[in-house]
């Protein structure tokens, strides 16, 4: 009784404690609470700004001193091609691989925030995981029970409806994949602030993003097609509408919380591949990793691009020129750092073990595996998007990084909640309550022998 009474206590204290800490993150990412208000000493929070990162001598931006336009030109004098081409602002705080920040201090904190995120990620999957498929039959006739076992039956078919029939008829194939990536760009348009839709200029974003969201898919699913013919399998490609309403969510999210560049993420179809029961769970580990080193050279070759205009950008080109070479460099500097940003943020999302992803399909085969794939991809998104100037304590500051802390709280709620449930609520029913939860049936006899029967 008296430990009964002190786990209650305990779990009620951790559950104000947790409950408090995640509306207080909502509350401050959200712009609901200033702490500068609360705490008049705390620094203004950094500006991410690329403009603000490392850039290589000679080049600069016009917030910062360095460059300026002479009014009158000299014969061979020609304008830094940086006056005239400037990344959107979608893409304004993408770094360029010579703007990644070199300070000892935002290194260590991003390799300890990739570092913090594998921990949780791979135990609270692994424990929730385990805990699921011990006690399903509970959970099913709990469900049951209170009655939205039908409802949960209906949310796992909409997550599996997919348009698959349909983009089999032929003369329908290339229609419906245009109108899902228009879709798709329209949606991932309305990250940048400020940018109407129906100008011109948001039209030529939206076009970006459905082209860069399109090619990401697509390569992807391509791979996993290739690894079908090679092992003699089926397979399929599919479209998930539902996934569209995923990314209209986390569109939303993104500008509620104010997520600089904002999350990016929401394949529009993928490819099924036919596994054989006994090689089932190797098989789909190698299906993801290949997806995932598709993706790095995809992401590579856009950055490596970003990275080459970049350089070009302190280039002088004289008066009559700038605006042809401008014109050229303008959309493949957008374009590649859309492409950068797409990979990079569907590479860490596919690997987070989390259900129905690649990264669960890893964990599940080999756990060092997936700490291995993980941690180099995290260090790279907290760098290069979450965090890129900031160390330990200021990047509390940014909203990117509360946001992500709010993630890690609630994935570890989740599991705590789960435990309290299966390991505390339980004794309270039985004891207290009476009422018993469902047990595994034991397994029924074995049939009566026949061998020894004259």
């Amino acid at each position: 009784m008296v430990k009964l009474i002190g786990k209650l206590i305990g779990v009620a204290i951790f559950a104000c404690l947790f409950v408090s800490a995640i509306a207080g993150i909502l509350a401050i990412s959200a712009g609901w609470i200033d702490l500068r208000q609360i705490f008049p000493g705390l620094p203004e929070p950094p500006q991410i700004e690329t403009g603000s990162l490392p850039v290589p001598e000679g080049v600069s931006f016009p917030e910062l001193p360095g460059i300026t336009v002479p009014q009158s030109l000299r014969p061979g004098e020609g304008i830094p091609l940086g006056e005239a081409v400037q990344p959107r602002p979608l893409f304004a705080n993408v770094p360029a691989p010579q703007q990644l920040s070199s300070e000892p201090e935002v290194i260590g904190t991003n390799a300890f925030l990739a570092i913090l995120m594998a921990l949780i990620f791979g135990g609270t999957s692994s424990i929730l995981g385990n805990m699921l498929r011990d006690e399903e039959q509970r959970i099913q006739t709990w469900l049951r029970a209170m009655g939205i076992r039908k409802l949960f039956g209906w949310i796992g078919q909409a997550f599996q409806w997919t348009l698959g029939s349909t983009v089999k008829q032929g003369c329908l194939t290339v229609p419906l994949v245009i109108v899902i990536f228009a879709f798709y760009g329209i949606t991932f348009a309305f990250l940048e602030s400020g940018t109407s839709i129906f100008s011109r200029e948001g039209a030529f974003l939206a076009v970006t993003m459905a082209f860069t969201a399109g090619l990401v898919s697509f390569s992807g699913d391509i791979a996993r097609r290739i690894m079908g013919r090679i092992w003699r399998t089926k397979s399929r490609f599919n479209l998930y509408p539902v996934n569209l309403a995923f990314a209209i969510g986390t569109v939303i999210l993104s500008r509620l919380l104010i997520l600089t560049p904002g999350i990016v993420f929401g394949a529009p179809g993928g490819a099924d591949v036919d596994m054989p029961g006994d090689k089932d769970t190797r098989r789909e580990a190698v299906l993801a990793l290949v997806t995932l080193v598709v993706l790095v050279v995809i992401g590579g070759v856009g950055w490596a691009l970003s990275g080459f205009v970049f350089s070009l950008l302190g280039a002088p080109i004289e008066e009559h020129l700038l605006t042809i070479v401008a014109g050229v460099a303008q959309p493949v500097q957008d374009a590649s750092l859309a492409l950068f940003l797409v990979a990079l943020e569907t590479l860490f999302f596919e690997t987070l073990p989390l259900a129905y992803s690649g990264g669960k399909s890893i964990l599940q085969w080999n756990k060092i595996a997936w700490a291995i794939v993980f941690v180099p991809i995290a260090f790279l998104f907290n760098h290069t998007l979450l965090n890129p100037q900031s160390g330990f304590l200021d990047s509390f500051l940014t909203s990117n990084v509360r946001f992500m802390w709010f993630f890690l709280l609630i994935m570890v709620g989740i599991t705590a909640g789960l435990w309290f449930y299966f390991n505390v609520v339980d004794d309270v029913l039985q004891e207290f309550v009476g009422i018993k939860p469902p047990r595994h049936s034991p397994p029924p006899p074995p049939p009566p022998s026949y061998d020894n029967w004259g």
